[in-house]
């Protein structure tokens, strides 16, 4: 394989590995089966990880790191709900 190649494969593997936990609910369970507790722990799951990733950052005040958090499980929400995982909301 090419340079080219072997760099979108690793991209598009790191982006499905290291999704967060709406999308990855989408994917491992069919959309259809994600149910409401689920989706919004999974939500809840993902604005903790990634908050608590971000307050590693040692420039990164409370708030910052709360707001990436929210930032990250916003895109983390719609690309689940783009997936699917959503179908329990009934959008």
């Amino acid at each position: 394989m090419n340079h080219a190649v072997r760099a979108i494969v690793l991209a598009v593997a790191t982006t499905i590995t290291t999704t967060g936990c709406v999308t990855t609910a989408g994917f491992v369970k069919r959309p259809a089966e994600v149910s409401l507790p689920l989706l919004i722990g999974a939500a809840v799951a993902d604005l903790v990880v990634t908050s608590a990733a971000a307050s590693q950052i040692q420039e990164y005040s409370w708030g910052g790191s709360i707001a990436t958090g929210l930032a990250l499980t916003a895109v983390d929400a719609a690309v689940g709900c783009l997936t699917g995982a959503c179908a329990a909301l009934r959008l």
